[in-house]
């Protein structure tokens, strides 16, 4: 069958304009967002964010970092320091690093006391913190999404969920290398075996590639993580998407021809139409299944 591309047929993904060169088209490229397939599941949250603190919004609620659990392991380790006058740093990822006053870190521990009595862990709570984190970024409210992430962490310094969102609330910002930092550092920690967060993470390295003229290293970097994301899951269609990108950046049109559709043949409602747009403008379908719509 022939494929016309048009705009009926657009993905139900969310898409972002991918500039790759100068010379080439715009691409929609999935955002950099967590899957809700790996949220965390509505049966573990099991008290609501009042029986946690009553009042509309917390405020101060952190830990200083040079006591708080497992900052040992913890990579995210900051020179401390004072906070600027003004700044709110619940509003800032992992409390950008601050030394705590006397105050906030009695605060901190009010709130650790009462998520104590709230949850059967303090695990749990920062699972129920991280949801909230992705609902808040869902809705494009950033300052309580990061101030949700930040409590889950606080919570539990190895929740991957809260170095995922931080790293795309990054992002977002304009802050890739920092938002590549905290990615990378949140794989780790879920012994790199987050098949859909290494597709984020190389999603942002793609973007990067596209704004310098020799970005032989995030290239590697990206198709690395693609390789291992369907190494661990091979029927995920974005990880195809995302590998046509780096082919299409390497000029092997033929090879990008081959990724997408491996990508299609798992999932043909998944395809990312811009990508295949691009590509028919390289060179034809060899299997004759797309043409553009002329």
């Amino acid at each position: 069958m022939s494929f016309l591309l048009s705009t009926a047929k657009v993905n139900k993904a969310i898409f972002f304009g991918l500039l790759i060169s100068p010379t080439i088209h715009s691409f929609g490229q999935q955002v950099v967002y967590k899957s809700s397939s790996l949220s965390v599941s509505d049966n573990t949250v099991k008290k609501s964010y009042a029986t946690v603190n009553p009042t509309p919004e917390i405020k101060n609620l952190n830990k200083d970092l040079l006591s708080a659990p497992n900052e040992v392991d913890s990579k995210v380790v900051i020179v401390a320091k004072t906070a600027p006058l003004g700044l709110d740093i619940n509003y800032v990822p992992f409390f950008g690093g601050y030394t705590k006053s006397e105050t906030q870190l009695i605060d901190d521990e009010i709130f650790l006391k009462d998520c104590d009595k709230s949850f059967t862990s303090r695990n749990e709570a920062s699972d129920f913190f991280a949801k909230m984190g992705w609902q808040y970024l869902e809705e494009g409210q950033k300052d309580q999404s990061i101030h949700r992430f930040n409590l889950s962490w606080l919570l539990n310094h190895h929740n991957v969920d809260a170095y995922w969102g931080l790293g795309v609330v990054e992002y977002q910002s304009g802050s890739p290398s920092k938002a590549i930092d905290i990615l990378t550092q949140g794989l780790e920690l879920g012994e790199n075996k987050n098949y859909v967060m290494m597709v984020d993470l190389a999603t942002i390295y793609i973007q990067m590639a596209t704004n310098k003229p020799n970005a032989v290293l995030e290239i590697a970097n990206a198709k690395k993580l693609l390789e291992t994301s369907l190494d661990l899951q091979p029927g995920y269609t974005t990880a195809w998407m995302q590998m046509t990108l780096v082919e299409i950046l390497e000029n092997n049109i033929d090879k990008a021809w081959e990724t997408f559709h491996k990508g299609y043949d798992i999932s043909p409602s998944e395809i990312n139409l811009s990508i295949l747009g691009e590509l028919l403008s390289r060179k034809e379908d060899p299997k004759k299944i797309f043409k553009a719509d002329r």
